[in-house]
């Protein structure tokens, strides 16, 4: 077992910094800025797609690099690389004058973040005992949610304190800066011990050693959809359709952080209490109640459900680790994992050209988001028959 020490010194630098990098930080600090984005550099919002959509091209190849890599190098010096490739690409953003150096920028720090997210868990529960890894596990998103909020306060006191309401070039540079910091903590303090050695490659059958492998996999498929169909044209969609001021969807995007800071370790310590299948339901079934409000309320019902999903929609993927994590150790999770992330990635590609396009089309987003029920509907249903064997919920 690993030192306890050790634990917690990783647990304190990784999660709230090096996961901050990979979730909060360039492809998802994008859905936030799009329509300023939109009006200043881009022409239309199939441009905007085709951008969102590079973001998960990108991080497509970042997790099947990451899953190649992992049975070859520790994750430490995975997280390493990653956090580097980051502040290259936020760097880039930075500077973006057009759709080419946005997407570039954008596909660096979405590589990078698949670098980091798929060896944070395995890195962060080493040591920790499986009744507590769900409650551990959810602390990631909580500080990805802090983070999130932050950035949507800084962009909205930008816009309105400060009267920029085009600024959003500053924002990845100080992002950038946050990285570099981060890149030089993770380098000096975190130096885990070397895990065991696994002599293979990507094997897609690492997943049949998980239980109910297939409908865990496919209600992942089910988020890849969501995740990037809902968030890349939120804020566009808040704006657009729901007639939302810039400065307020910026306050609904600082909402659903905090709401996450709250939601992640609840939907963690429900894993523990209950199961992760439950806790893994409860949460597709609040992503489908969001979607469908975006789809049909206006209003403070509207803010509500977009704050509700905003709380518990990034727990999913902890929750699916700490169900693989449950039963795979070292190198081997890191593999199964990618194997899972690549199947959410091709997911995922599509979504946000298709978005984008259906917008210009017909002038709205609703129909989409009604797709998205369903399709949440339908990873609800795939997840009750789910087996937990070897788990003890309750304790």
């Amino acid at each position: 077992m690993a030192d306890p020490r050790l634990t917690w010194r990783l647990i304190a630098a990784v999660l709230p910094l090096a996961t901050v990098v990979s979730h909060s930080f360039g492809r998802s600090t994008y859905p936030l800025l799009l329509p300023v984005i939109r009006d200043d550099i881009l022409a239309s919002n199939t441009e905007a797609g085709i951008a969102g959509t590079a973001v998960f091209v990108a991080y497509l190849a970042g997790v099947i690099l990451t899953t190649a890599m992992a049975l070859r190098l520790e994750p430490i010096v995975i997280m390493r690389a990653g956090l580097g490739l980051a502040v290259i690409g936020l760097a880039v953003l930075a500077v973006a004058k057009g759709l080419t150096t946005l997407i570039l920028g954008l596909a660096l720090v979405s590589v990078a973040g698949a670098g980091i997210w798929i060896t944070a868990p395995v890195l962060i529960t080493d040591g920790v005992p499986p009744r507590r890894r769900g409650l551990v596990i959810g602390l990631l998103s909580a500080s990805i949610g802090m983070a999130n909020a932050v950035i949507a306060g800084g962009a909205q006191l930008a816009w309105t304190r400060l009267g920029a309401p085009t600024m959003w070039r500053p924002v990845f540079g100080v992002e950038g800066a946050v990285s570099l910091a981060v890149l030089v903590a993770v380098l000096v303090a975190v130096r885990p011990a070397a895990s065991a050695r696994v002599s293979s490659t990507i094997r897609l059958d690492a997943l049949r050693h998980l239980p109910s492998w297939f409908r865990l996999t496919a209600a992942y498929v089910c988020f890849g959809v969501i995740a990037a169909g809902f968030v890349s044209f939120l804020a566009a969609t808040l704006e657009d359709d729901a007639g939302l001021s810039r400065p307020a969807v910026a306050t609904v995007f600082a909402g659903m952080g905090l709401a996450s800071v709250a939601g992640a370790p609840l939907a963690g310590w429900l894993a523990d209490r209950l199961g992760r299948r439950v806790a893994l339901g409860a949460v597709m079934v609040a992503m489908a109640v969001g979607c469908l409000c975006v789809a049909l309320v206006r209003g403070p019902l509207l803010i509500g459900a977009v704050v509700g999903f905003g709380g518990f929609w990034a727990s999913y993927p902890t929750l699916t680790a700490t169900f693989v994590r449950d039963h795979l150790d070292s190198r081997e999770f890191s593999a199964a994992f990618g194997v899972m992330t690549i199947a959410y990635g091709i997911a995922a590609v599509f979504p946000p050209l298709l978005v984008g396009l259906v917008a210009d089309a017909f002038g709205t987003f609703s129909g989409v988001y009604l797709v998205l029920t369903a399709i949440a509907v339908l990873g609800a249903l795939l997840l009750l028959g789910v087996e937990e064997p070897g788990l003890e919920p309750g304790l």
